[in-house]
């Protein structure tokens, strides 16, 4: 792997298992591998448009899954095997500050919105985002995820799905296996659609809700609208988010992510 990269970033390298994590500085299009986490830092950010999804996304970074990326990522977030010194963590937040920059000088945002997460992680990203534009107003933890009963997964499931009729009715053992999946999840508290069975996703509803809707109204209504997740994945998370805050009539709403997945290495 090479060692050469990351240094740009940060004042040391972040070993994992004696080798140093990869930053790809060579263009900010290069393709993340299983091994390295390729960046824009100082150049354009990633964009994604999700089908169904009006907004454009704009995401710092992506990445490929792996076992290393995984364990780079959950390290960041405070959680994982790695030990991210402080200073090093403090300098690599610094270089986010800076690209954030290049998004909320384009979007000008008057209000920045971002879900209850378990992770300060995502609460710092915030706080660099804000600092790279403080004429914002930062409205935390504005939607969070529904209680759920899992004796009662009924309403998580989309029927009104124009695929769920035929599927029910062809395949009532998979329909049981979903509900059985749905209230596992539920009960161990990991209730996350990328956890879930890939074909099963489309006949789930996302489980995310805004909270005090009607007191945001005066502060959206008309507003240039921002909204914050630590990793753009599926999309669903992000893109229900969207859907909830349009019904607030905003004048304008864009996401932004520290991280992207990137389905495969080029």
């Amino acid at each position: 792997m090479d060692t050469s990269t990351f240094k740009q970033f940060i004042s040391e390298e972040i070993a994992i298992n004696g080798e140093a994590l990869k930053i790809s500085i060579q263009n900010y299009r290069a393709a993340s591998t299983k091994d390295s986490i390729s960046t824009y830092f100082n150049r354009q950010p990633y964009t994604t448009k999700i089908k169904g999804c009006k907004s454009e996304i704009y995401s710092l970074l992506n990445y490929v899954s792996s076992e290393t990326t995984t364990k780079i990522l959950t390290s960041l977030k405070g959680k994982g095997p790695l030990d991210v010194p402080e200073k090093q963590f403090q300098n690599f937040m610094s270089q986010v500050k800076t690209s954030a920059g290049t998004v909320t000088q384009r979007v000008k945002p008057d209000i920045i919105i971002y879900p209850k997460s378990s992770s300060e992680f995502l609460t710092k990203f915030v706080d660099a985002v804000s600092a790279s534009f403080p004429q914002a107003e930062v409205l935390p933890e504005k939607f969070i995820k529904a209680v759920l009963d899992a004796e009662n997964v009924e309403p998580l499931l989309n029927t009104e799905h124009p695929d769920w009729e035929k599927f029910a009715r062809e395949n009532p053992k998979e329909v049981e296996k979903l509900k059985k999946q749905l209230k596992a999840h539920i009960q161990r508290g990991e209730l996350e659609l990328k956890k879930l069975y890939k074909p099963y996703l489309k006949f789930v509803k996302n489980f995310i809700e805004l909270r005090d809707a009607y007191d945001l109204i005066d502060k959206v209504l008309d507003k240039v609208v921002l909204v914050i997740d630590d990793v753009l994945s599926t999309g669903t998370t992000m893109s229900e988010m969207i859907r909830q805050l349009e019904d607030i009539e905003p004048s304008k709403i864009v996401g932004l992510t520290l991280f992207k997945h990137t389905v495969s290495p080029k």
